[in-house]
């Protein structure tokens, strides 16, 4: 990705103290378009609450003071805001690499031509005002698979669509980046590696986030976050009370999985991941732990609410100043922030969020600098395929959504 003179020196300066918040997350909108199974943050959308243009301006410039240089814009889904484009453009204008996450339907149904029109044509404006990073969601090779998480019917297709799109829009462009991220469950695992290739082929990178899920449907609200992660026994790996047989199984399917991911890594395979990242991934997956270290969560990162509210990370309560208060970088910047900060870190059960963990790899560890790096500034030469070439990497079988759930 092209940095800026001051933007490389953000970095250099983030890797020799981590104390510049180089990266930093603004979910501009809980409102999603999908209720995907393993997420509940589209419950909480609220457009009444949701930030003016005129305040985002005055967001981007604080972000730029405070030394960001990568911004995320989230959700929910960005493109349920009418005015996603103007904002993306206003924190490219303020010197942000912005990259903006989107499930590549935007804010139709899988199955509305015109809408989906619509938002190719939103995302083409958001290209034109300089943004040249985008995340799209797609979890599966097996379009009936991926349309049973997002529970819409031709999401796959619409996903795809968008995908090859934005692969032939910033195919060639200096500093271009997009992404796919794909959760990985115990539904899709073995495809992960075709993952990477099917990436490859429609001139984009890939990322993996191991699932998150509520161990039961009636736990209650443990932490910020979990309001926004669901129960779904269909999608997770581990089962505690299950015979010593399957679990042993199921380990060696995630080594399978990982194994083979790092191996392609190495191989200099399109994947955005450290290495780091990847072990403590197959480690979480196996036994449910987070990693013992490596947050840095308020300092290299943080997040912003829909509403301007600042936390050091997703998971954590609102205690914060707004991010929009006169007095919020003095207050960013003085020492009962920072012990505010450090007592909150230290109490957090932990995350696998590859936004906030992957961040601490590339600052905490030669081998995910490097591996970040090398993948940022090495050109794309793959040229991506069509749509319909695409459409050849699908898969069919009656496997492909869970028995007990199959319509």
């Amino acid at each position: 990705m092209k940095f800026s003179v001051r933007n490389y020196s953000r970095i250099a300066q983030a890797a020799l103290t981590r104390s510049i918040p180089v990266y930093a997350h603004f979910g501009i909108t809980h409102r999603c378009n999908l209720t995907c199974k393993m997420c509940g943050i589209w419950r909480y959308g609220n457009e009444k609450e949701e930030l003016s243009l005129d305040q985002i301006e005055e967001m981007a410039a604080r972000m730029a003071r405070l030394g960001v240089v990568q911004l995320s814009i989230g959700g929910g889904e960005p493109y349920a805001v009418s005015y996603i484009e103007e904002a993306a453009r206003i924190f490219v204008e303020h010197g942000l690499n912005t990259r903006v996450l989107t499930n590549g339907i935007g804010e139709g149904n899988g199955r509305n031509v015109v809408a989906g029109k619509r938002y190719i044509d939103r995302v083409d404006k958001t290209i034109d005002y300089g943004v040249k990073a985008f995340s799209i969601s797609l979890d599966s090779l097996y379009p009936a698979r991926f349309d049973y998480i997002c529970e819409n019917e031709g999401a796959w297709d619409e996903a795809v669509r968008t995908i090859t799109h934005i692969g032939k829009r910033l195919h060639g462009v200096p500093g271009a980046l997009p992404s796919i991220n794909c959760v990985v469950s115990n539904l899709n695992l073995e495809e992960l590696p075709d993952m990477v290739k099917f990436a490859r082929d429609v001139g984009f990178a890939i990322s993996f986030l191991p699932v998150e899920l509520l161990a039961e449907a009636k736990d209650g609200v443990q932490n910020w976050e979990a309001r926004f992660i669901r129960h779904r026994p269909e999608m997770g790996l581990r089962a505690v009370d299950a015979e010593m047989e399957k679990i042993t199984a199921t380990m060696a399917r995630v080594d399978r999985a990982y194994d083979k991911l790092i191996e392609m890594k190495a191989a200099g395979w399109p994947i955005l991941n450290s290495t780091p990242y990847l072990e403590a991934s197959r480690n979480y997956l196996k036994t449910g732990r987070f990693p013992a270290e490596g947050c840095d969560a308020g300092k290299l990162y943080f997040s912003v609410a829909p509403n301007g509210q600042f936390t050091i990370c997703h998971r954590t309560v609102h205690q914060h100043l707004h991010f929009l208060d006169p007095g919020f970088e003095e207050y960013f910047n003085s020492q009962v922030y920072e012990r505010k900060r450090l007592m909150e870190a230290g109490s957090c059960e932990g995350c696998m969020r590859a936004c906030w963990i992957d961040t601490s790899a590339m600052f905490r560890t030669v081998r995910g600098f490097f591996e970040t790096t090398r993948l940022t500034v090495m050109p794309r030469r793959h040229t991506p395929v069509s749509y319909q070439e695409a459409r050849s990497h699908a898969r069919h079988s009656e496997d492909a959504v869970p028995a007990a759930t199959a319509k």
